[in-house]
């Protein structure tokens, strides 16, 4: 027996190693594990107190209960799904929802860890409105690229009534591009074709409804990654304990993809999803002792297209290679009636590999700048196939000239269009309208970093190229044409600096990139662009998260060139109790990230009002500056703060702050007397919207009035390539130095050393008083200078003196103006420019107009050393009362 035992041992010797099984996860996350448990990736957000759930091969992560979410204060919900180990990570938010309702977002009350010897679980389960809901998340080995979610939903008193059951996966527009699909009725699927859809009106949704059982969401940006939510067999259970299957459904709108179940089976009709079946969603309901099941598969893809997840549904389909000549093409697939069955990204080489049922199809290879191949395509039964390579050509290529820093517009001119550069040839559209990924533009930016293009490629024409570097530069321009299968260089001088503005810097308080739910603009493209525009001060505000550029500038040795401030822009979503209509958005800066807190310690904000956030960052990051963030726009919009107040009333700056209208702006917090309206700064430009800034003029002007000041800001809010970085941009009143003077230049903020521009550059004092200070004279002369590059045209110069228009005169680059002021009583004093827009300007800034403003010069004409408000009269001024009317 020895002897058998030591052969048995020797002859194991030489036996395969076998890897040890991968460790399944369900636990906690706590300070000493966060960063081993943490997925990684452009969304990654979980942090200490939340649940991590793993398998070796795919890492998620459920946040804590105390967590909120953009749908909820309360958390329980999935966050972060990835491939363990490679910060793939481009998943926000699965948040389950009764009859798809903001306002029946189950809340999760209890929180569990389960781990088995095959399975990993994260269980969560409440009660809402009379529904007992548990939602388990689970990780096996088995099908180690699948997260199971299964809920389990019961009636145990009257409540609301359950129509429909489901989840919504919440994403920035084009940063998870969905793809519908029904794999058992596949001529119900509509690919990346979608019905048009507004999520605040009901018709349109309800039009939007299509039956469908799979949901691709691909990603917008490297790195790659598909998340399939695929519905498997889902049910109700009567009280006799029948099982009825219920039908399936989706809606997809640009930021949200929803996958969940009707309550009921249909009692007549099917199929596809019309006014029959809408019509019986009165009639559906969980009654009590019934149990709904609703269960989903996530299949996760390691490529970002379809096919990497539909592969998993066809698993024992034929498969079908190939290659494609150009390997940054995609190849579309079709069924013999012209439905979408998947669609799927080549490698670097141009190989693809996929699985296709039997039948006929006809697949279409398209390059992103528009050469195509279609083929047809008989997939037998059982037979793999090699196709023959597809040949779309050689492109026509334009080499970039070396000017870097630029930005390079390009426009189609003789009948050629614009181009699509750098796009992912994905057709993602709602109705009519082409839904685009961040980085897809009519123009490049140049920061002269090693990431920078150094070609494109577009489609045979003549294309007008124009370089610009921001308001302090001249533009350049040339002519070239593209031809098929050539390499054209584009022969382009540097623009010129034909302006300075020394004791000023430039700064865009309002950027964001990849680690935005709503952008995928990776952060060096960003980077690139802010480099390319000139600009000296950065400020991160990606949505509920706190990023840093600074770190990523010195790796690329640009530290020296631009500075950098680290915030966030704080994006409160949900309609409590204490904010029936969200408290808006809002930048604070500069925060401390903490790359293992929940958000990266984004400060606590959701259902809470905007006084009780600035209470807290008093307290925690007494040097912050808050910013309201588009406060106005034309109608009511939870983004828009001074459109509801968080209380459902719109400022009305005709009114005194007291007047029951606004009342709620000033009413102090009861244990630290903070009020909404003691943030420092507010938006008064954003982006090209003049409309949007004189409503937000009025509301400024009247908080002026009062007494209230406010620096007024200028930015870009940019999310992707299409948006320019810098424009429009603030110069703010402090001298360039290294080390960048922080406290300095936030001292500058808060005083209002500040003024906006679209391009041109405003000069304003007032017998030698600017922006943000006092004069102590009861009179004096207004110097109005302005200055701007050959391609910015300025026409006009406004003064308001207590927000009444007291002066408008004719103004071009180069002039100046002066304009003898008295004051009878203590006073401020406002400047703005403008220009129409001429066709260089309309060429690189489209939907901008030439626009300069500075913050107000304040008159303490008596002399007394302190300024007394003037106060809102009982007959506003008109750029008040009437916004559109001054101008």
């Amino acid at each position: 027996m020895r002897s058998a035992a030591l052969a048995i041992s020797l002859l194991s010797l030489f036996a395969p190693l076998q890897a040890p099984a991968a460790e399944l996860v369900a636990q906690r996350m706590l300070r000493a594990n966060t960063a081993r448990l943490q997925v990684g990736g452009p969304d990654s957000i979980a942090g200490v107190g939340d649940w991590a759930l793993r398998n070796g091969t795919l890492c998620a992560a459920v946040a804590d209960l105390d967590h909120g979410t953009v749908l909820s204060p309360r958390g329980g919900v999935l966050v972060d799904l990835g491939h363990c180990g490679r910060a793939d990570d481009h998943f926000v938010l699965l948040q389950p929802l009764f009859n798809f309702s903001r306002g029946n977002v189950p809340p999760a009350s209890e929180i569990r860890a389960e781990v088995s010897d095959d399975e990993a679980r994260i269980v969560t389960s409440g009660t809402l409105r009379g529904i007992h809901f548990e939602t388990t998340y689970s990780l096996d080995r088995e099908d180690p690229e699948r997260l199971r979610v299964v809920s389990t939903l019961e009636r145990s008193s009257p409540g609301v009534r359950l129509s429909v059951f489901g989840d919504v996966l919440i994403h920035g527009t084009g940063s998870l591009l969905a793809f519908t699909a029904h794999t058992r009725e596949p001529e119900l699927s509509i690919g990346y074709q979608h019905p048009p859809v507004d999520p605040n009106d009901a018709l349109t949704m309800a039009r939007a409804i299509r039956a469908a059982d799979l949901q691709v969401a691909v990603a917008g940006a490297a790195p790659g990654i598909a998340y399939g939510a695929w519905r498997a067999p889902s049910w109700i259970e009567r009280k006799d304990g029948s099982r009825h299957e219920l039908p399936s459904l989706a809606i997809n709108g640009k930021d949200f993809t929803i996958l969940g179940v009707f309550a009921n089976p249909f009692r007549v009709g099917g199929g596809r999803i019309g006014l029959l079946e809408l019509a019986q969603l009165p009639l559906m309901d969980l009654a009590k002792g019934e149990r709904l099941v609703f269960e989903r598969w996530i299949l996760v893809g390691e490529r970002a297209d379809v096919a990497s997840v539909t592969d998993r549904i066809w698993a024992d389909a034929p498969r079908i290679r190939g290659r494609v000549d150009d390997p940054s093409a995609r190849i579309a697939v079709f069924r013999e009636d012209g439905t979408p069955a998947t669609e799927i990204q080549p490698d670097a080489r141009g190989r693809f590999s996929m699985r296709l049922p039997a039948g006929r199809y006809e697949l279409t290879a398209r390059s992103p700048d528009g050469r195509s191949q279609t083929r047809a395509l008989s997939v037998g039964a059982e037979r793999d196939q090699e196709l023959d390579v597809i040949a779309l050509g050689a492109p026509a290529t334009l080499v970039l000239p070396a000017i870097a820093p630029a930005r390079l517009v390009f426009r189609g001119v003789d009948g050629t269009p614009d181009p699509l550069l750098e796009s992912d040839g994905i057709d993602l559209r709602f109705g009519d309208v082409p839904v685009y990924s961040s980085p897809e533009a009519n123009q490049i930016f140049l920061g002269g970093l090693p990431g920078d293009p150094r070609e494109v490629v577009v489609p045979p024409g003549r294309y007008r190229v124009l370089a610009t570097r921001g308001p302090e530069f001249d533009l350049t321009e040339t002519t070239v044409d593209a031809s098929a299968g050539r390499r054209t260089r584009i022969e382009l001088a540097a623009p010129a600096r034909v302006l300075t503005t020394p004791g000023w810097v430039s700064a865009d308080l309002h950027v964001h990139a990849e680690p935005s739910d709503d952008s995928s603009q990776p952060m060096e493209r960003q980077l690139a662009a802010f480099l390319a525009e000139g600009a000296d001060v950065i400020v991160s505000t990606d949505h509920d998260r706190i990023s840093d550029f600074g770190p990523l500038a010195a790796e690329l040795g640009v530290a020296g060139r631009i500075a950098s401030l680290v915030g966030s822009e704080v994006t409160t979503t949900v309609m409590g109790e204490e904010t029936p209509w969200t408290a808006g958005h809002y930048n604070v800066f500069p925060l401390r990230r903490d790359p293992l807190a929940y958000q990266d310690g984004t400060p606590p904000h959701e259902g809470r009002r905007l006084r009780s956030v600035i209470g807290d960052l008093r307290e925690s990051a007494p040097e912050a500056l808050v910013q309201i963030n588009h406060p106005r726009g034309p109608t009511r919009a939870n983004l828009s703060f001074f459109t509801h107040l968080s209380v459902g009333r719109t400022l009305d700056p005709t009114l005194p702050l007291g007047h029951r209208t606004n009342r709620s702006l000033v009413e102090p917090e009861p244990a630290r007397g903070v009020r909404d309206l003691d943030f420092h700064a507010m938006e008064l430009l954003n982006g090209s919207s003049m409309l949007r800034y004189r409503l937000t003029r009025a509301d400024w002007l009247s908080l002026l009035l009062q007494g209230e000041f406010r620096t007024a800001t200028a930015n870009s809010d940019t999310h992707n390539s299409r948006e320019t970085i810098a424009l429009p941009r603030n110069l703010v009143a402090l001298s360039r130095t290294r080390p960048f003077d922080q406290t300095r230049f936030l001292q500058a903020l808060r005083k209002g050393r500040v003024c906006g521009t679209t391009g041109p550059i405003l000069d304003v004092d007032l017998d030698g008083v600017g922006p943000g200070e006092r004069s102590t004279a009861p009179g004096g002369e207004l110097r109005i200078g302005v200055r701007a590059a050959p391609w910015v045209p300025v026409a006009r110069a406004r003064v308001f003196v207590n927000g009444d228009r007291v002066a408008e005169r004719r103004i071009a680059p180069g002039e100046e103006l002066r304009i003898p002021l008295t004051f009878a009583r203590d006073a401020f004093v406002f400047v703005e420019v403008d220009g129409e827009p001429g066709e260089l300007y309309r060429q690189v800034a489209p939907g901008f107009t030439p626009f300069a403003f500075c913050n107000p010069i304040f008159v303490d004409a008596d002399g007394d050393g302190t300024w007394t408000p003037p106060g809102l009269p009982v007959t506003p001024p008109a750029a008040i009362s009437a916004p559109d009317s001054v101008w």
